[in-house]
């Protein structure tokens, strides 16, 4: 198994003595991922909201990170290819190869929050659309080809990209969460997958992902270079109980946002709103079940125990979400050091 960072960075008053702060505060997180042996660490993009809306153009940031480290691979976590120009994007992330030395992984996908497409002047109704267009046009560029494009979307004159990446060709993950027909499109293609445990059970994690495998499967891809990724929230106590409790509220909070957002209700700043978001994760109100089977938050043995599931599931690599919401860095950290100590050596 692989192991990695997802950072979701959200950042209000409070949460750090300032915006800078809280920068520093994640690329300390990055660097010690860098240092322990980590895998990736993947950087989301958000727009216009507290929600993630510390990161608007995460090439900037993945950057800054890739001049910090030496080994841990670097992506967008995801690229929304329908909000922005295409070239543009190419360009971003092909400096980044760069000057990180070929570290790249590219995420794609193609956005979810009603207020993002508004404020970008996207209907979202054509979002797969011009995802669909930008990536060809992405790597197209990437490929050093010389072309022009006309599209339903995105149209331009014969050009060539300046600089194409140093790794040829970058490695490209698409998240994946509710249509079937993104599942069987990403393993029909033979792209990696990333998936997010949380807002979905057990049992329809595991039927969306078998699409993808047997799309991969179906196509005659080579099992060896399957990767697939899940996204979990990860907090280290001394027992379940202390877990949850000193948690909860992050995944709340989390969960919370994520609602109002789909509702179009941005502007409602009661973040966490109440134990009432828990009710579409737990219908049956057992929240300790529901922390035991979408998350990470336990002890190291009960971690220890989760991970191995999904390995056995045809999982490649977990990334975290350590940091979000009201979870401190010094919290966020000690997570990190416990899970060193106490869970990486049973993989390795």
């Amino acid at each position: 198994m692989k192991f990695g960072l997802f950072i979701l960075p959200c950042y209000r008053e409070g949460v750090a003595p300032s915006v800078g702060q809280f920068y520093e505060e994640l690329s300390e997180m990055v660097r010690f991922a860098d240092t322990s042996g980590w895998d990736r660490a993947w950087l989301s993009e958000h727009h216009f909201h507290y929600y993630g809306g510390a990161s608007p153009n995460p090439s900037v940031l993945l950057t800054a990170w890739a001049r910090e480290t030496r080994q841990i691979r670097l992506g967008p976590g995801i690229s929304m290819l329908p909000l922005r120009n295409p070239l543009h994007v190419a360009e971003d992330y092909a400096l980044l190869d760069q000057l990180s030395g070929g570290r790249l992984d590219f995420g794609v996908g193609r956005g979810y929050l009603p207020h993002e497409f508004a404020g970008h002047a996207v209907d979202g109704d054509d979002a797969s659309g011009r995802r669909e267009e930008a990536f060809d046009i992405i790597t197209r560029a990437w490929s050093g080809e010389t072309f022009s494009y006309d599209g339903a979307h995105f149209t331009f004159p014969k050009l060539k990209l300046h600089p194409t990446p140093l790794q040829n060709p970058v490695p490209i993950w698409v998240a994946c969460s509710r249509t079937r027909d993104s599942f069987e499109w990403t393993g029909r293609n033979g792209f990696n997958i990333m998936m997010n445990q949380y807002p979905v059970s057990p049992a329809e994690s595991r039927e969306r992902f078998q699409w993808y495998l047997d799309a991969w499967d179906a196509a005659g891809h080579e099992q060896a270079t399957r990767q697939a990724m899940m996204s979990v929230f990860m907090y280290i106590a001394d027992s379940e109980e202390q877990a949850i409790a000193e948690a909860k509220r992050t995944v709340q909070e989390h969960a919370n946002l994520f609602r109002l957002l789909f509702q179009g209700d941005q502007w409602n700043e009661d973040y966490a709103g109440d134990e009432s978001v828990f009710e579409f994760l737990a219908p049956d109100g057992d929240i300790a079940r529901m922390f035991r089977e979408r998350t990470l938050i336990g002890t190291a043995d009960q971690v220890i125990e989760r991970i191995v599931r999904y390995r056995e599931l045809g999982f490649t690599e977990l990334s975290f979400l350590i940091r979000t919401g009201e979870m401190s860095h010094a919290q966020a950290m000690t997570t990190m050091q416990r899970f060193n100590a106490d869970v990486l050596p049973a993989f390795r």
